[in-house]
């Protein structure tokens, strides 16, 4: 399956809220099951645009490691 932006997934969910065409032509015009589709507009419906960034964060190299490290000295599990 190839990957969307997040501007072309609200556009798609856009598509189908505002306009007449059908969740399965729509689908099929940008090439993902319907379902995904589907998907993206639940997400869409209930947290609007928010739905679709991203929610992590991305850490240095140095940064993970050195947690590792602690966690290793210290005996903590990330549990």
């Amino acid at each position: 399956m190839a990957k969307f932006k997040n501007e072309e997934k609200i556009n798609a969910v856009l598509r189908y809220i505002n306009g007449n065409e059908s969740l399965l032509g729509i689908a099929n015009h940008i090439g993902v099951h319907k379902r995904v589709l589907q998907y993206w507009v639940r997400k869409y419906q209930y947290h609007s645009e928010k739905a679709f960034l991203k929610s992590y964060t991305n850490y240095p190299v140095q940064y993970k490691l050195d947690v590792l490290d602690y966690m290793n000295e210290h005996g903590t599990s990330i549990l």
